[in-house]
């Protein structure tokens, strides 16, 4: 089926979808308390560190601009420029934001690139977010190793059964990783045509395609794991000792297990952290830092993307 042929029903979802997460976000932001607690909390932030607390924000679009550019590599599309992959991104996000494990990701970066077909948008995402996932559990896996092996505070917070079985779960996950490959012919055997067909896509892209792709996810990995623990000293007023930068993979990796909507996770991350840093920040420091970068990195794109979705169609295409 052609591209065209879809026109009409991509304006009723693109309609639909564009006004759900603007007020979904419109009531996300009127909910939260700005008045006593995040203008506060910028505020001192800000006065206290600025040149960090800038860098921080900085890094924000440095992060997004390395998904933009993996998802360009993956479409494999010359004629879409820079910019508009970067908002396709955000929109995408815009509805990923209040969708479980992040499905609408899909959705919103199909409705706001009508010319690709739909297949090759999900294709590219599934890849794109499949390089990611193997530098968060990767990463994750090699620092509760170094936690293990180099540093005795692991014994604070996890005792040796529960620390024998992160290994054998992390070992298996690394293990289905690296045999993917062949998991998936084995279930495009038994699966149905179009689902099969669907994973044999997957595994066009080549080595030096997919190899940028995985370098520029390792990059955006390094960006926001260079975030949380910036935070997480700013706001400590840079009382947190230095090594514990190598916990910040293990609360990626431990993060990533629960698949719930990202605007609802920051409980998650909360507790997550403060399983792995309580000892050595405050409650109050360590729910700062958490709600900041979850501010900063999911609530302000995912609004510029929701209103860049809902001006798209007013847009010709």
């Amino acid at each position: 089926m052609k591209v065209n042929q879809y026109t009409n029903i991509y304006t009723v979802l693109k309609w639909f979808f564009s006004i759900l997460s603007c007020l979904f976000f419109y009531q996300s932001i009127n909910e939260l308390d700005w008045d006593s607690h995040f203008i506060p909390l910028f505020k001192s932030a800000f006065e206290t560190y600025p040149f960090h607390f800038i860098l921080v924000f900085l890094m924000v679009i440095v992060n997004w601009n390395f998904e933009a550019l993996k998802f360009k590599i993956l479409l494999k599309s010359k004629s879409i420029s820079r910019t508009r992959i970067f908002f396709t991104v955000l929109g995408g996000m815009a509805i990923s934001n209040f969708t479980p494990a992040r499905s609408g990701e899909y959705i919103g970066r199909s409705l706001l690139l009508r010319g690709v077909h739909p297949i090759r948008v999900t294709i590219a995402t599934v890849a794109g977010n499949l390089a990611q996932v193997l530098m968060t559990y990767s990463i994750g896996i090699l620092s509760i190793f170094v936690v293990y092996v180099f540093f005795d505070f692991y014994d604070q917070w996890a005792d040796q059964t529960s620390y024998i079985l992160a290994i054998i779960l992390c070992l298996f996950l690394s293990l289905f990783i690296l045999l993917s490959k062949r998991i998936i012919k084995k279930l495009s055997i038994i699966l149905p045509s179009k689902i099969s067909s669907f994973f044999k896509l997957v595994q066009h892209y080549n080595f030096s395609v997919y190899g940028r792709v995985v370098i520029l996810s390792f990059f955006r990995y390094c960006v926001f794991s260079a975030q949380l623990f910036i935070l997480l000293q700013l706001f400590s007023n840079f009382s947190l000792p230095h090594n514990l930068i190598c916990l910040v993979p293990v609360a990626f990796l431990l993060q990533s297990i629960v698949p719930i909507p990202a605007i609802s996770d920051i409980g998650v991350r909360v507790g997550v952290c403060g399983l792995l840093f309580g000892d050595y920040i405050s409650n109050i420091s360590l729910v700062q830092s958490v709600t900041c970068l979850w501010a900063i990195n999911l609530i302000l794109p995912g609004v510029i993307g929701a209103i860049f979705l809902l001006l798209s169609n007013f847009m010709r295409e």
